[in-house]
């Protein structure tokens, strides 16, 4: 299995996997031209036509900018619930989505999983505030990652289907502190810290801490903002919750890296 993001951030999310030459993206909130070059810098010379599905997680603009490219001009099939697919022509104002793109679009549900040329790929529900988001694990028979972005909390739900991974792009939106302090408004504070918003750094440092297994060896933080985190700080608030919680030894075995808004995180290679 292959996993990298090519972009994680407020300005745009995109995460491939690759197993068994079966291609997808987790979605593509970046250009298809952006896509293209990632792909073709990290070896895949057919660029975006080399792929096999695009699964969205939710209809914000930061993961479908890239979208109707990807299926108006290359047959791309797009995954997703009912409720994105059926917000996209509201989120885009374009028409496409409620005509010639219908063709493409394929609905999936909570924990029914979707066969992709072999590939496994399981729709989890998580909460954030958009019509049905979801996000996904994805299981090659020997191999498991996932990724889990904009999410306001966990439960024990979430939880359970990031048990036994390989790999994970996990959120790790902002410092608490940062938020408080800086320069938002009140509500739009009040949105991100609520339970339809996004994951703080300590926050996903406790989930990692209820997940981390000897199998876990490639955590990849994203989703960070630019306002309010910085890469050191998600990275040594996360460390520090997993220390504390499970000690220095599990800590210490784990590689944490951090997803850049604008470039490609590490190639993992399982």
């Amino acid at each position: 299995m292959i996993f990298t993001s090519f972009a994680s951030g407020s300005s745009g999310n995109c995460t491939f996997i690759e197993s068994n030459n079966t291609k997808i993206l987790i979605d593509c909130g970046i250009s298809a031209k952006r896509i293209d070059e990632s792909l073709k810098e990290i070896g895949y010379k057919d660029g975006v036509t080399c792929l096999d599905a695009v699964f969205i997680t939710h209809e914000h603009s930061d993961h479908i900018k890239g979208l109707k490219r990807l299926m108006a001009s290359y047959g791309i099939p797009v995954y997703s619930s009912q409720g994105t697919l059926g917000s996209l022509f509201k989120a885009t104002r374009d028409e496409y989505f409620h005509y010639a793109g219908v063709e493409l679009m394929h609905v999936v549900s909570e924990g029914r999983e979707i066969n992709i040329k072999g590939l496994k790929i399981i729709p989890f529900r998580t909460f954030h505030d958009s019509a049905m988001s979801l996000c996904y694990r994805v299981e090659d028979g020997v191999h498991c990652a996932a990724v889990t972005t904009d999410t306001g909390y966990f439960d024990d739900y979430l939880r359970d289907m990031l048990l036994d991974l390989d790999v994970l792009l996990l959120e790790a939106n902002h410092d608490r502190s940062m938020l408080v302090n800086g320069k938002y408004p009140v509500y739009l504070k009040r949105r991100i810290m609520s339970r339809e918003g996004h994951l703080s750094n300590n926050s996903a440092g406790s989930l990692l801490s209820e997940i981390i297994s000897p199998r876990l060896k490639y955590v990849i933080l994203g989703h960070l903002s630019r306002d309010n985190n910085t890469p050191s700080l998600a990275f040594n608030t996360v460390m520090e919750e997993i220390t504390q919680r499970c000690g220095s030894e599990r800590a210490g075995n784990l590689s944490l890296s951090i997803a850049p808004p604008d470039g490609m995180s590490e190639l993992i290679r399982l």
